[in-house]
């Protein structure tokens, strides 16, 4: 039986608008209870009146919980979901969020070095309350085209010296990531959230630093396969065919099975399935690179190979009780 998927009705009590055509959402419950608490890093689904479902980066302290603020950037090439933040949502609504999830936490030790790019500061936002108030050691490398594109300056106003840089690629300033990443003490993570170029840079340079690399990216994976392939389902030995063009999760659904799904992007681990044979091809954005031995996202992922065989019973088995 797939597992329930629990969501929190909330009103959008403000929207403000911010350098670098970014709208800045305050969310709370209507009677203004307290919400359910969340992780520095984490982040919620939207549910948007479309139907369509967008994952964002809860950027406000964790140690308030009567409300949580998420930041959409404008995307032009995007998928419709930021386009319709900015044109349909007003103070008032009701909307619906998935329970705040978290695949970027703070490790418990070790210096944080964090590199934000454009949007991708979000989830560095609820992150320094924590590491103030703690007391870590931490730089953050905020990146932008210009000055007049970096929407959050009053948000990191009261960062001490020494925890802030800021790089401006228009003004000469860019980040030379791979001296960073030379530059790293044994101890120190990274953590990266920003758009696809530069997120594949930071795969690329801190390949070696194994655990000690954390990525966030928020956007849409490549979804479909180049070729057909098999899927066959452990524990009844059943075959279902997935054509070319067609994702995994399509095929599985179209046989019958119901697998919970939410951002279907290869983001948010909803579709995780466990596989025992056969090489995957991953492509979500966020799975911990320990856990692709054994699980892979079916909503994104492919077949290197002709078969694939994953942990599910057959499509006409009776649900569990």
């Amino acid at each position: 039986m797939a597992k329930a998927i629990h969501r929190v009705s909330v009103v959008l009590r403000s929207v403000e608008t911010l350098p670098g055509d970014i709208r800045l959402l305050e969310l709370a419950d209507r009677d203004d209870w307290p919400l359910p608490p969340f992780t520095a890093g984490a982040h919620v689904d939207l549910h948007l009146p479309s139907g369509r479902i967008r994952q964002y980066s809860l950027c406000g302290d964790p140690a308030e919980n009567t409300r949580y603020r998420i930041a959409v950037a404008r995307e032009a090439a995007g998928r419709g979901g930021s386009a319709e933040v900015h044109a349909a949502l007003r103070p008032g609504q009701e909307l619906l969020l998935s329970l705040p999830r978290n695949n970027f936490p703070l490790v418990p030790s070790g210096r944080v070095v964090m590199v934000a790019g454009g949007i991708g500061l979000t989830p560095f936002l609820s992150m320094l309350p924590d590491l103030t108030r703690t007391g870590r050691d931490f730089v953050l490398h905020v990146c932008a085209k210009a000055p007049e594109r970096h929407g959050f300056t009053a948000a990191l106003g009261g960062l001490a010296p020494g925890r802030l840089a800021l790089h401006f690629s228009r003004d000469g300033t860019r980040l030379d990531l791979a001296a960073l990443v030379a530059g790293l003490g044994p101890e120190d993570h990274l953590y990266v959230c920003g758009p696809a170029g530069m997120m594949a840079e930071a795969r690329r340079l801190g390949a070696g630093l194994g655990a000690r690399l954390h990525l966030e990216l928020f956007g849409a994976g490549e979804a479909t396969g180049h070729t057909a392939y098999e899927v066959e389902l452990a524990r009844s030995g059943a075959v279902i065919p997935v054509a070319a063009g067609e994702t995994m999760l399509e095929a599985l659904r179209g046989a019958g099975l119901d697998i919970p799904s939410s951002c279907e992007a290869g983001v948010c681990l909803e579709c995780r399935t466990r596989y025992l044979a056969g090489t995957p091809e991953h492509r979500d954005l966020a799975m911990p690179a320990a856990d692709r031995h054994a699980w892979l996202t079916p909503c994104v992922s492919g077949c290197a190979g002709g078969r694939i065989v994953l942990d599910l019973p057959n499509p006409d088995a009776p649900a569990a009780g």
